[in-house]
């Protein structure tokens, strides 16, 4: 996909969030995917889309205590940041994309602003969904930034999952856009077996009865499956 109008037909059709803006919802995610396009190079496209809402982390409004471990620190940063993480607590509605170059482009469209930033798969750390009854979030952390995107558990979910195949067919080398589970259906197709190829594994059993290798209770049995295939 390389045009706007694609990426938020993608992201629509796949029931990957939606715009809840009044009247204006849908015209405003296509700005916001317009961003997204004019930041593809020449070669790049998008993969998969989807849409939510975007809750960048606040690390400023924290501070280490005297002899706290940097670990026990991130760790009371992340329990307050996912604690905080609801609808309208987020900056707003935000636009997704993983392209084929391996990166998650994200762009936010608002009048004399336009807020996009990119992140390469490879630089994520923690892909990790926490959510509710309903509603639910998905916190991404990478060595440069550190962000959930709320929407339904359903949707949180979905999104969690594309993004860890993204990142395992990245680092297969098969960014394509079909997703590992469908491209196993692909390699491993289950070939039916023909007719003719039914009577030659009759004709085998047979020949195995005369050598004896099988009872004739055995060659009956495949031969009952066969007749009631």
């Amino acid at each position: 996909m390389k045009k706007a109008e694609e990426m938020y037909a993608y992201a629509r059709n796949h029931k990957l969030g939606f715009n809840l803006t009044p009247i204006i919802g849908g015209w405003l995610q296509k700005k916001h995917f317009k961003l997204i396009e004019d930041a593809l190079g020449k070669d790049e496209e998008a993969l998969v889309t989807f849409i939510g809402r975007h809750h960048p982390e606040d690390r400023e409004n924290f501070q280490q205590y005297e002899g706290e471990f940097a670990a026990d620190f991130r760790d009371r940063v992340q329990s307050s940041q996912t604690n905080k993480v609801r609808y309208f607590s987020c900056k707003g509605f935000t636009a997704y994309a993983v392209t084929n170059s391996g990166r998650l482009i994200f762009a936010r469209w608002v009048p004399f602003h336009n807020d996009y930033k990119s992140l390469p798969l490879n630089n994520i750390n923690t892909i990790n969904p926490n959510t509710r009854i309903i509603w639910g979030s998905l916190r991404i952390e990478s060595f440069r930034e550190v962000f959930s995107i709320f929407w339904t558990k359903r949707v949180v979910f979905a999104i969690a999952k594309l993004l860890e195949d993204s990142k395992s067919d990245l680092q297969d080398g098969l960014m394509d856009g079909i997703t590992t589970a469908n491209r196993q259906k692909v390699t491993n197709p289950s070939a039916p077996l023909t007719t003719e190829t039914n009577y030659d594994k009759l004709k085998e059993r047979k020949k195995a009865l005369e050598d004896g290798l099988i009872s004739q209770e055995e060659y009956d049995e495949y031969k009952d499956k066969f007749l009631n295939h």
